[in-house]
């Protein structure tokens, strides 16, 4: 009764199709072969009773409830008279004739589809087909006397039909409830992955309840509260913290376990690999204070391997959980060493635990392979094999039961054949945007796309003016800044904050560019020569390597030795600073306190900028440039920066209203002051 049950719900989904179809097609496909193509021999009563039949599973929705029971046993009734029947007893009467063979052909098909059990389908077709068989044969004696042959070589092509048909089908209904078992194993272990940070919040919640004063204790607006009552508050906020976020990684790792494709290799590039371990024992959760103390970290020689430092990050949370479930007595420890040598980076983690049996060693990486380990799924070894097969590594297990286990993995060199061919693969998956019109660049560039496979779009900046925000969507973005003036880099720059490329500038160094690269912008700055004689090279850093964004590479328009800024600010230690890093840059530094200050050495000292704090005693910032903008000097039109920390929308109004040029917003960098400054001299 359980399998007819799960027969009939496998099918439920298509039997309104399947039964409207059918009550349609059996009386119209009379006419087929009676009118339009005529047959031997035809039943219009037969095609009427599979017509309501099937018209039954269209309408089993509005059967009484009562009856609802006996539908997976209709169900299969139905299938067995309205196909292997009906089409083998027609076949049979047509005198096998190919049209009514091509149709039989067809109905195993469909009885394949909707009887997914194979003991179940076998059943009905052989009792249908023989009873087809008697209809035919054996009760019409006109028929078998008059010897209409058996075609004896359709047998086999029906038996090959229906034997690797359902074999081709059992193997992908295998495939579907290892998938079914897969979700069901992924969807438990997250309920048991979380239920210990969900009940640390909950006891976090708890602790915050009990410091709080109760509700109607205190009708005031403002309650006071011990320092020790907010000093452990601020703890239990920190530790529930600390909670998400582990159970952000608990759930991550549960994805990335299960998916295959999310061990990418697309953002694949060079880490230290005693950095990502040290990060790794200091960010996983450890059950118990005490657990951290089992686990040491042992550095020979450091190195660096082409992969993913998440990646590896979850392999080491995988093999430190497994270890310290083990755990066997207080002597317990895990050792994790990491060494190289000529051949091979390696990562050593061992454990005196309780060790693995022989005959089990050889399945502990295959997928959901458990063993006396309570709420495990088999999924943890299996992935940190992916892992390191994706950095084009192994690991191996080596074990002696009761005493240790010791995992090995073994890393290429990032300079290793095997390397070379990740670092290719993820390449041709990589798109490359140059803007600029240079002949040699565009040559080195168009070589470089050809041999690696990588996207490389070239245009000029006139096209790159009417693309829109959204299309500027490329991995690498390259900007010759010989090909654009200073206006014309900022108009382009205007439509690249929102793109996740990484953005690099092409300079040559003996020539002079502005400085007005935009601060929230990550630039990376790469000479043209190194482009041209390394291009191989100058890639791989910029998209496998650790290089950091940095402008100040690129040379600067050489500055006017000479020019005199008037710094007016009331903190002198700012005032201190900022002198010494303007000399550093060859401008002259006057300095004044006030507004009032501030207009006595214009009146006696030759000033080419104004670097105007705006909350100064006496005279304050507006004051003293709506003086100096209104005054008959020779000064009135100098250029005037504000310097001030409010930015909001009144206050940058108001700059604009009493004639400065420009503004600062405290604290301001170096390369953003000087940016500023270099604009106006």
């Amino acid at each position: 009764m359980d399998v007819v049950k799960k027969i009939y719900q496998y099918a439920d989904p298509n039997l309104s199709l399947v039964g409207w179809m059918g009550c349609i097609g059996f009386p119209a496909y009379y006419f087929v072969w009676t009118v339009f193509y005529p047959q031997p021999y035809e039943n219009g009563p037969l095609r009427i009773f599979c017509a309501l039949l099937l018209l039954g599973l269209a309408l089993r929705h509005y059967v009484p409830t009562v009856l609802k029971r006996f539908l997976p046993y209709y169900y299969l009734a139905t299938v067995t008279i309205c196909l292997p029947f009906f089409f083998s007893f027609m076949m049979f009467m047509n005198g096998w004739s190919t049209v009514w063979a091509m149709s039989f052909m067809s109905s195993i098909f469909l009885h394949i589809l909707l009887v997914h059990q194979t003991r179940v389908m076998i059943a009905q077709a052989t009792l249908a087909i023989v009873l087809g068989f008697l209809f035919a044969y054996g009760l019409n004696d006109g028929l078998f006397d008059g010897g209409v042959p058996i075609i004896w070589p359709y047998i086999p092509i029906f038996l090959f039909t229906y034997i690797f048909g359902n074999l081709f089908y059992f193997r992908n209904q295998v495939e579907h409830e290892a998938k079914v078992s897969i979700a069901k194993s992924f969807g438990a272990g997250i309920a048991h992955e979380m239920r210990n940070p969900l009940s640390a919040l909950q006891t976090s919640l708890d602790v915050l309840s009990s410091s709080l004063p109760a509700s109607k204790s205190n009708q005031n607006e403002y309650v006071e509260l011990p320092r020790q009552d907010l000093m452990r508050m601020r703890e239990v906020l920190a530790s529930a913290d600390e909670v998400i976020h582990n159970g952000n990684e608990a759930i991550d790792l549960l994805l990335t376990s299960i998916d295959e494709n999310r061990v990418s290799q697309s953002t694949f590039k060079l880490h230290s690999a005693g950095e990502v371990v040290r990060e790794s024992l200091a960010t996983y959760s450890y059950r118990g204070t005490e657990a951290s103390k089992y686990v040491t970290l042992n550095i020979g020689q450091d190195f660096e391997y082409f992969g993913s430092d998440t990646l590896l990050k979850y392999a080491l949370y995988n093999l430190l959980k497994n270890a310290l479930y083990y755990r066997n007595d207080d002597a317990f420890k895990v050792s994790i060493t990491v060494n190289a040598d000529e051949k091979a980076n390696y990562l050593y983690f061992e454990d005196n635990g309780v060790g693995i049996e022989p005959d089990k060693i050889d399945y502990i990486f295959e997928d959901f392979y458990t063993s006396g380990k309570a709420s495990s799924y088999g999924l943890g070894l299996p992935f940190c094999q992916r892992v390191m097969h994706s950095f084009g590594g192994s690991i191996e297990c080596e074990s002696a039961l009761g005493e240790w286990t010791q995992f090995t993995l073994k890393f290429p060199h990032k300079h290793s054949q095997a390397i070379s061919v990740i670092k290719h693969e993820i390449l041709r998956t990589k798109s490359i945007l140059h803007i600029g019109s240079d002949p040699m660049v565009q040559r080195k560039l168009n070589e470089f796309a050809f041999y690696m496979g990588t996207e490389l779009s070239d245009i000029n900046l006139e096209q790159a003016y009417q693309k829109e925000e959204y299309e500027f969507e490329y991995d690498l973005i390259l900007i010759d800044l010989d090909t654009c003036s200073e206006s014309e880099y900022l108009k382009l720059e205007s439509k690249l904050h929102f793109t996740e490329a990484k953005l690099v500038v092409l300079y040559d160094k003996n020539s002079h560019y502005h400085t007005k690269f935009s601060r929230f912008l990550s630039i990376y700055a790469i000479e043209k020569l190194q482009v041209l004689k390394h291009t191989s090279d100058v890639f791989a850093e910029l998209m496998f390597g650790r290089c950091e964004a940095d402008r100040t590479q690129i040379p600067r328009k050489t500055t006017s030795v000479g020019k005199r800024i008037l710094i007016a600010d009331d903190n002198v230690s700012m005032r201190q600073l900022t002198t010494i890093l303007l000399n550093k840059q060859g401008y002259q530094v006057s300095h004044a306190s006030d507004g009032s200050e501030v207009l006595d050495v214009l009146g006696n000292q030759a000033i080419d900028l104004i670097l105007m704090d705006i909350e100064m005693p006496k005279l304050n910032g507006f004051d003293a440039t709506e003086a100096i903008r209104s005054s008959s000097e020779d000064y009135f039109d100098i250029p005037i920066v504000g310097h001030t920390g409010d930015n909001c929308q009144e206050t940058l109004q108001k700059i604009k209203q009493v004639g400065m040029n420009d503004y600062l917003i405290k604290p301001v960098d170096k390369e953003h002051l000087l940016d500023k400054i270099s604009l106006y001299l």
